[in-house]
């Protein structure tokens, strides 16, 4: 197979992985001779975009960025598990729409089934890899409400020295906000197993609520509901490719 046939894509697929809408809206679009490529006004959903990275894809005259690869967030609610199949509970690849849904994407980093919040999701093993690695340093912060003595000034130096696990693990230094006698917001650069539950454990604590608020300098958009999703803007994109050097590609 030549390179050029592995790029190869359709142009309703192309428009729907980009956000344009679904597979049946971009169609629409098409349709109405809206969208041209190269100059020239295309109706035929099923055209084939031979060479993706180099088509000039316009809509109503607006030029596209066409993506390698697709990169959303997604509110995740309690309840769910961050898996691609589970026997018992749903799973978050159930609340992603199916044109979406089968581009192999994977979450960056889990969360457990009762924790809510930022789910990041790509198509790109080596962002997701390196946004998991603690050699990137990349900051997630989650807002916790938790039972137990409230936190302290010396508590917050605990965190910035390094909790230790019960298991004698030594996490790396973590930034604790406190914003009330039951609620904190922790700061960490890794994602041990449980890692937030078992630093508050540690220190005496039980978590009752934890939800996801950032990864890096990505922060989950308060207009999206739980269980919705959006694919990120172009600026989220290239932030998250920066933050771990590593170059953004197109087709």
């Amino acid at each position: 197979m030549t390179m050029a046939e592995k790029t190869r894509l359709r142009l309703d697929r192309a428009l729907a992985q980009i956000g344009l809408g679904t597979r049946k809206e971009v169609r629409a679009l098409i349709k109405k001779g809206r969208v041209a490529v190269d100059g020239e006004i295309i109706t035929d959903h099923g055209f084939i975009l031979t060479n993706p990275g180099e088509a000039a894809v316009t809509l109503d005259d607006m030029l596209l960025t066409l993506r390698k690869h697709t990169h959303l967030m997604l509110n995740k609610p309690a309840g769910y598990v961050s898996a691609h199949k589970d026997n018992r509970f749903p799973v978050i690849l159930e609340l992603i729409a199916p044109e979406l849904r089968y581009r192999s994407l994977t979450s960056v980093g889990r969360l457990d089934r009762d924790t809510t919040g930022l789910i990041l999701m790509t198509t790109d093993g080596e962002l997701a890899h390196r946004l998991m690695s603690p050699k990137y340093q990349i900051v997630k912060t989650y807002h916790i409400i938790y039972a137990g003595r409230p936190f302290s000034e010396a508590d917050r130096e605990q965190f910035r020295l390094g909790i230790m696990l019960e298991d004698k693990t030594v996490c790396l230094p973590a930034e604790l906000e406190i914003l009330d006698e039951s609620d904190v917001l922790l700061s960490i650069k890794e994602g041990k197993y449980h890692q937030v539950k078992r630093m508050l454990e540690a220190t005496g604590r039980k978590v009752t609520y934890l939800s996801r608020l950032s990864i890096g300098e990505l922060t989950l958009d308060p207009e999206l509901d739980i269980g919705e999703y959006r694919l990120l803007t172009e600026e989220e994109i290239s932030g998250l490719y920066a933050s771990v050097k590593l170059e953004l590609e197109e087709y």
